[in-house]
């Protein structure tokens, strides 16, 4: 999540986050690594369960509509284009510093169940 997180910085996990309301955009979770098991990461929600999501060019759009993402850091090449259908259960997400982020455009949208905690930056 460098720049937005810093190395070094603490953070902390709310297991119990999303218990009163569920996972919405733009919220900062801890997963658990879809590629590494037992590795936790943090990344940002950027789709919805049920949305068409859409990164093209750098720009991001939810169900055809462009959406202001102020949390990217990143230049894009103008050829890349993801798509994401993420069904009832699941999220988009990606990490702030694009560039160098393992995020959904790895591994896909990622299950509510694999979400662990809302993240609270300090």
């Amino acid at each position: 999540m460098e720049p937005s997180i810093i190395e070094g910085s603490w953070v902390i996990s709310f297991r119990l986050g999303f218990r009163r309301r569920a996972p919405d955009r733009f919220d900062v979770v801890r997963l658990e690594d879809p590629g590494e098991a037992g590795h936790w990461i943090l990344k940002r929600i950027v789709g919805l369960p049920g949305e068409e999501v859409v990164l093209r060019a750098g720009e991001l759009f939810v169900d055809g509509r462009a959406v202001v993402d102020a949390y990217a850091h990143y230049v894009q090449a103008s050829s890349d284009k993801f798509e994401w259908w993420p069904r009832n259960d699941e999220y988009v997400v990606l990490g702030d510093n694009r560039l160098f982020s393992t995020d959904s455009r790895k591994f896909g949208p990622v299950k509510r169940s694999a979400i662990h905690g809302r993240v609270k930056i300090s």
